[in-house]
């Protein structure tokens, strides 16, 4: 299909560009300010989530199994399915990458997308995007759906597209600056760009998600990839949103994008800046997995004769690092676990952990301390089990752990020294009488 592109600047753009410069700058402003002070937009958070609340329409598709609507489908992710509609104008020809089972697609068609193509380098879900389409009476409009990396994209996989919509895709990959690279060197004249991130210290829990975006970085990535931002918004205190292209006066069509995204969202309440806006300091950039037998532990912790630690090192058939902490009958309470080894590990700035506690009766909290040469910490976080964890028969939580905002469900410091430390110990305290076992399932250094 060829779509005619209007690349003419429109007159009254000439004109507005310093206004749309400002309007970009500030909503670099909203960003730093979300990642800075999250509190100063609980109330326009509250709109957008209100709004995803009250006009985000499910897909009517027999095809999609229930199970896998809960996470598309959920609160956060309906407000930012209904911005994402925001960005499409009349008749726009879109490629998304990342297309997942359909559901942004099938948002950004029910708003007038005149052609959809797409491309996931999971080949069932671009079979299972096409099959969902196509049931919502979608087909005539769809180009190819089909297996693809986005790291092998050309100007040919982009030809003719208005919009190429890359929604929370760039956190998954091993190299977002490249990613980036890549569809801004495919993308032809006058088409835009819109892609989503996690905003700083959100969604880091998901074992998938391998980087870690400031503004300041995604500012950096941008230039690299030769693009200009022409919008920029927090949303939700979950995501950044950013529409970007090549340099240059926008287009008519352009134009009318933004001026739609302004007044789509003009019943959000407005966000006071600071006039001392500081951006944050400089973060870690990204998340390293690693499989837990390739760790070096060993037994630490305090306890007496009457009591033991004992840990046992996973291997190819267990990939889980256990520990037994068990106290005596009498006495004080004990503090006990597992000590990992950095060496070989490199520079790091926090930890990202997955672990289990069967009963947390007698536990009085689990610590994780990153320990230097002399024993001293360099940085602690600690997690007291609440009246609902006592409630359970397990208990499972993740936790990705590096100084800055409160940590849940641990707490920590705003500053540490974490890359003085030579090891890692996750320790369990454990009242007099009592035993904890914990389970330690996944495990990432934060670099």
């Amino acid at each position: 299909m060829t779509v005619s592109l209007d690349m003419r600047p429109h007159p009254a753009t000439l004109a507005g560009v310093t206004a749309s410069m400002h309007d970009t700058d500030r909503g670099w402003d909203l960003v730093r300010l979300a990642e800075a002070t999250p509190k100063a937009l609980d109330g326009r958070v509250r709109s957008e989530l209100e709004r995803g609340r009250r006009d985000y329409q499910p897909l009517r598709s027999e095809v999609i199994d229930p199970a896998d609507r809960a996470v598309p489908e959920s609160p956060n992710n309906r407000a930012r399915l209904e911005r994402l509609a925001d960005y499409v104008l009349d008749g726009d020809a879109i490629v998304e990458i990342g297309c997942g089972r359909g559901f942004v697609g099938g948002q950004l068609l029910a708003a007038g997308a005149g052609h959809y193509s797409a491309m996931d380098i999971v080949a069932d879900y671009a079979r299972s995007a096409r099959a969902v389409l196509e049931s919502l009476g979608h087909g005539d409009r769809l180009g190819h759906i089909r297996q693809q990396d986005l790291y092998t994209l050309t100007p040919r996989d982009l030809v003719d597209a208005d919009l190429v919509v890359c929604s929370e895709v760039i956190e998954h990959v091993p190299d977002p600056e490249a990613a980036l690279e890549a569809i801004g060197g495919a993308l032809p004249e006058g088409g835009e760009l819109l892609f989503t991130v996690p905003l700083l210290g959100k969604l880091e829990k998901v074992w998938g998600h391998l980087s870690i975006f400031t503004a300041e970085r995604l500012q950096s990535m941008l230039e690299r990839a030769g693009l200009t931002a022409h919008h920029v918004e927090p949303l939700v205190g979950q995501w950044v949103l950013v529409l970007a292209g090549p340099a240059g006066v926008p287009t008519q069509r352009q134009d009318e994008r933004l001026t739609q995204l302004r007044v789509r969202a003009a019943d959000h309440p407005e966000v006071a800046l600071p006039a001392d806006l500081t951006p944050v300091p400089t973060q870690p950039t990204r998340f390293d997995n690693v499989a837990t037998r390739t760790l070096e532990v060993s037994a630490v912790g305090d306890a007496p004769p009457t009591a033991g630690v004992r840990v046992t090192p996973p291997d190819d058939a267990d990939q889980t690092v256990r520990v037994a902490v068990e106290a005596g009958a009498v006495g004080d309470e004990v503090t006990g676990g597992v000590g990992i080894s950095l060496a070989g590990a490199g520079p790091v700035e926090g930890a990202r952990l997955s672990f289990e506690v069967e009963d947390v009766t007698h536990v009085r909290q689990v610590t994780v301390t990153f320990r230097r040469p002399d024993a001293s910490p360099a940085g602690e976080w600690r997690w007291r089990p609440s009246d609902q964890d006592r409630a359970r028969v397990a208990v499972a939580h993740t936790a990705s752990l590096r100084p800055g905002a409160h940590r849940p469900p641990f707490s920590g410091p705003r500053r540490a020294q974490v890359p003085e430390a030579d090891r890692v110990e996750v320790t369990a305290t454990v009242a007099a009488g009592g035993t904890a076992r914990l389970r330690i399932v996944r495990w990432g250094w934060i670099r």
